[in-house]
This record gives structure tokens, sequence and C-alpha cells, in this order.
């Protein structure tokens, strides 16, 4: 499947407005917490660049003066920009303003794009972000989000039901048969707005905008199975640290 436009033309929208969290010993954004030596924000667009995006808006919140000084030393490092031309922005969107209200305040900024891509910045993944705007083309919906498997830190026993024997246990601790939206979209603008003609400033993206475009059949997903981290708590930057360790 051909990709309708290149990435380098598709911005991407980083949503990066949650409120501060202390899981490194002081309040943060998350796109300030260092993961195996780079800030979240330097993860989420190092995941970008490598598939040849190059525009970039980051939607900040509280703490917004701390993310501008972080996209301020990655625009100066040729290891984040992987040597290109970024056209990084940070925007304050609010400090309590719903994820719907950032997406729309920054597509504002991009009136032309026909694809938008959206990302929250603190996911730690390998996902394939051409394979799923192949989809979102092939699929001709508004949105197409990224589906994982529901994490658990816990390994899922196999038992009889029979007997008090366990069979075995997991080899990875993921629950293979309950899918949950990824935190990685493509928007289809013409789409969308027909969709979603009327956007609420304190919508939840994830809990009010997708089932709306669900229940018009204009919502698909594209399903990666591989690496998936959220980071929530200093277990899971750990966590993350051990996937990217190998190759760092």
């Amino acid at each position: 499947m051909m990709v309708r436009e290149p990435t380098s033309e598709i911005p991407v929208v980083i949503l990066a407005g949650g409120n501060p969290v202390d899981l490194q010993g002081c309040l943060q954004p998350k796109a300030c917490v260092m993961v195996a030596g780079r800030s979240m924000l330097a993860h989420v667009l190092a995941l970008y660049t490598a598939k040849g995006f190059r525009r970039f808006t980051v939607c900040s919140g509280n703490g917004h003066d701390q993310v501008a000084r972080v996209a301020d030393v990655l625009r100066e490092s040729p290891a984040a920009t992987q040597g290109h031309d970024l056209d990084l922005r940070v925007v304050f969107t609010g400090d309590q303003a719903g994820t719907a209200h950032r997406i729309r305040k920054a597509m504002q900024l991009w009136p032309h794009a026909r694809t938008v891509a959206v990302s929250y910045v603190d996911i730690v993944s390998d996902v394939d972000l051409v394979a799923v705007l192949e989809t979102h083309n092939k699929e001709q919906v508004a949105v197409t989000l990224t589906a994982v498997n529901l994490p658990t830190r816990f390994k899922p026993l196999g038992v009889n039901l029979f007997t008090a024997r366990v069979r075995g246990l997991a080899s990875r601790p993921i629950t293979e048969d309950t899918l949950v939206s990824g935190g990685f979209y493509f928007i289809d603008r013409e789409r969308f707005s027909a969709a979603v003609p009327k956007w609420s400033e304190h919508e939840s993206f994830e809990q009010e905008t997708l089932p709306s475009l669900a229940a018009v059949a204009s919502l698909a997903y594209h399903k990666h199975d591989g690496y998936w981290q959220p980071i929530d708590s200093g277990r899971d930057v750990r966590t993350a640290e051990g996937f990217l360790a190998p190759g760092e």
C-alpha cells in the first residue's frame, strides 16, 4: 500500500499538557522525564524522525517553561534531530484543557495538512508508524488508532479448571485477548471535520471523541504486536530502560 503523502509533510501533534509528576525525586512534566539518559520528548521525536517526520507541535500545559527548555536543547542536538532540520514548536494549550482541545489548537497551526499524526509524550514503543499510516490510508476513516495488547506486569497462569494444578505460566506479562488504544493516531482532517463538527474545550479525545467516531464507523485500528510501555511510575521507567538499553 502506497503512502498517500510523504511523512515529511505530515505534522505530528505531541500531547504533553498533563500535570507534572514526581517519578525521579522532583515534579516535572512527563516530557522532561529521563529514560535511559534521554527525555521522553526526545524518545518520541526519535520514533517519528526515524520514519521521516519533520514537523512537530508539542502541546504543553502546566510546566510549559520546562517543556520549552527541553525542546530548545533538542533543536540543537544532532542526535535528537538525526541531522535533519526539524520544525519543532511548543505551544501552550492551557493548564486544564481537554486533549481534544489541545489537538484542535495544534491542528490550526497546520491549516493545509490533509493528514495529522497525534501522539502522547509518555509512551516508549517501537510501533511502525508508516504501517499505521498505510492502514489509515487504506481504511479511509476519520481516525486510525494504534491498538496494543493490554499490558500487565503479572504473568497470567494457565490452570486446569477441574483440578488445583497449574499448567504453566505465560512467557510474558501480556493479556493477549484484550486490545487497548496505544496512544498513536492518524487523523484525516476532512473526514474528521465532517464527523466531529464541534469540539468541547474540556473534551477527552480518548473518552469522548473516539467513541463518537466509532459510532459512525469512522474509526479504524492498526494492531501493534511489538513493545509498548506507558510511563506512569518509577517501575515503568526502569522497565522501559531495560528495553532501550540494548539499542542505546
